[in-house]
């Protein structure tokens, strides 16, 4: 069913299509070339491996869980870890791009666009108004969707993904929790880095709508935003990692060798559960300003995909328009009317659909808590860290006496956000003083605002998916019109919404009459031929800067 909702969806809206397209090259390189380009840690192969398996998980719902038993600061500082990360990248290398038969059947497709064409402009005169061209010119955003996934090769085999995870997490392993040079205990299940739409240990749902959880790449436009935050997260896990061991301080605290000048030393990245956390939590040290729910860059690759996106679509469908206005009669027709409706139905789903991403997004914010909206500054961490633990007795349970902690039941993992630099400790209010009332108002206030954005982010996703499946047998239904002949009449000939009451069909066209359509259609072939072109060839110079 999601290939099939992915088909209608595709085909009801190609801006919605070309821009999860366009973001998720742009996402790519966003990784690549901005979060990770000058984090140099631990080592050249790893770094890479990093950047590889988190471009790769664009068509799933990724999570990073800081604080789960230090699973992910140990994916991140522990050298036994390193075999992870290039296991998983190794393993997310399968890629379905160009084949002979995928390169035939677009070459065919051109071949049969071009010979449409010029067999319109070599019958103007006759059955002016039964030609192709107008379809060819609506269609041909087909072509570069299809080019451009073959050029990016997305990660689309969910099971293939998943056996990928699973085989990587073999070789998963978390920091002793007392001994540094201890040998470091196998993870059975690793909730450092998820990959599944909701894991069992999960109190609730982790994700912002039933799309996320859709592996075709249409739906990355539900996946981005809480996508890139987990991105975002991990690099900041590993910049504080790189900017420590740039101070030549190792994870047990000793100074890493100066003669050492590239990779980590294994030795520097030892170090016991509470020394791991502590050495790459980025609550530990300055990142003043720094967002996690609005990571900086993501707005920016949003706006540039959608104008790529609003290009692909407008500059065919305009194409197409073209060519049946100036087909005498001039004017706005049944055929032209078509191709606008198509166009603007498809924009409208698009709109829909991410808005309902982004409102749905921010009321998962809202009821999950603020995932670190801002890294804490210049914290120092206190002696003891909290893991969840299979039981109360574990030798590193959470106690009351904790300093600066939040309290936690077993087998709850502590968020990143909970995690703080130790404070001064206060009195408790008073459960039915000023405070606390003014607390819970505020607290029911800001639930119903957020359960508010999920409704609306629930309607605008259904409204924009009835809207596209009733778009795409529209333009099914209208490709079949046009070639039987159904437009073919005399409202519909003379442009009655343009003329009104003074519409007129030309029988027989006049050399100015042919000798304008001539013109026009030249003119929608060059406007279909450069939009997607632009399209295709960005995709293409783009594509140089992904991580290899």
């Amino acid at each position: 069913m999601d290939n099939l909702m992915s088909a209608v969806l595709t085909l009801g809206s190609p801006t919605l299509a070309a821009y999860s397209l366009y973001l998720t090259l742009l996402n790519a390189r966003w990784v690549n070339d901005r979060l990770f380009s000058d984090i140099h840690y631990p080592s050249v192969a790893v770094r890479r491996s990093v950047i590889r398996v988190l471009t790769s998980l664009q068509q799933v719902p990724l999570r990073v869980h800081p604080g789960e038993d230090a699973q992910f600061e140990s994916l991140v500082i522990h050298p036994d870890n390193d075999e992870w990360w290039i296991v998983f990248a190794e393993e997310l290398e399968y890629s379905h791009t160009w084949s002979i038969a995928s390169a035939t059947n677009i070459i065919w497709v051109v071949i049969a666009y071009l010979l449409t064409v010029a067999n319109s402009m070599s019958n103007i005169a006759e059955n002016i108004n039964s030609n192709g061209q107008g379809t060819g010119s609506g269609w041909l955003w087909l072509l570069p969707v299809v080019v451009g996934w073959l050029m990016l090769s997305p990660k689309c085999d969910y099971k293939r993904v998943l056996d990928a995870y699973d085989k990587a997490n073999r070789r998963a392993f978390v920091a002793d929790s007392h001994d540094p040079m201890a040998i470091p205990a196998h993870v059975t299940s690793n909730f450092g880095l998820t990959i599944t739409p909701s894991p069992d240990w999960e109190p609730r749902p982790n994700i912002i709508s039933p799309d996320e959880s859709r592996i075709p790449p249409i739906f990355n436009y539900a996946r981005v935003w809480l996508w890139a935050q987990n991105v975002y997260v991990t690099s900041l896990f590993y910049r504080t990692a790189f900017e420590q061991s740039n101070r030549r301080i190792g994870v047990d605290g000793q100074r890493i060798p100066g003669s050492v000048r590239n990779d980590v030393p294994r030795d520097s990245r030892l170090g016991a559960r509470d020394q791991v956390v502590q050495y790459c939590h980025p609550g530990n040290h300055e990142y003043p300003g720094s967002r996690v729910l609005w990571p900086r860059g993501i707005f920016y690759n949003t706006i540039v995909a959608s104008l790529m996106a609003l290009q692909l679509q407008w500059g065919t469908t305009s194409a197409a328009v073209l060519v049946v206005w100036f087909t005498p009669t001039i004017g706005l027709g049944c055929r032209s009317l078509a191709y606008l409706l198509y166009g603007a139905l498809s924009t409208t789903v698009w709109i829909s659909m991410v808005l309902s991403s982004l409102f749905g997004y921010y009321a998962h914010h809202l009821l999950n808590g603020p995932p670190t909206s801002e890294v804490e500054s210049a914290g120092t961490r206190p002696p003891h860290i909290p893991f969840s633990q299979p039981k109360a007795t574990s030798a590193d349970s959470v106690t009351d006496d904790d300093p600066g902690l939040p309290a936690v039941a077993d087998n709850t993992a502590i968020p990143l956000r909970d995690i703080r630099a130790p404070q001064n400790h206060t009195a408790v209010p008073d459960p039915g003083g000023p405070a606390s009332i003014f607390s819970n108002k505020r607290a029911r206030a800001t639930q119903l605002r957020a359960r508010t954005l999920a409704c609306l982010a629930d309607w605008l996703r259904w409204f924009g998916k009835t809207l596209a499946i009733l778009n795409a047998i529209g333009t099914i239904a209208n490709s079949l019109f046009q070639y039987a002949g159904v437009y073919d009449t005399c409202f519909c000939d003379s442009s009655v919404y343009t003329w009104g009451s003074r519409a007129f069909s030309i029988c027989a066209p006049s050399l100015s009459d042919v000798k304008l359509a001539e013109n026009a259609w030249i003119g929608a072939l060059a406007l279909a031929l450069s939009s997607c072109g632009v399209f295709v060839g960005s995709i293409y110079l783009m594509r140089d800067s992904l991580p290899k």
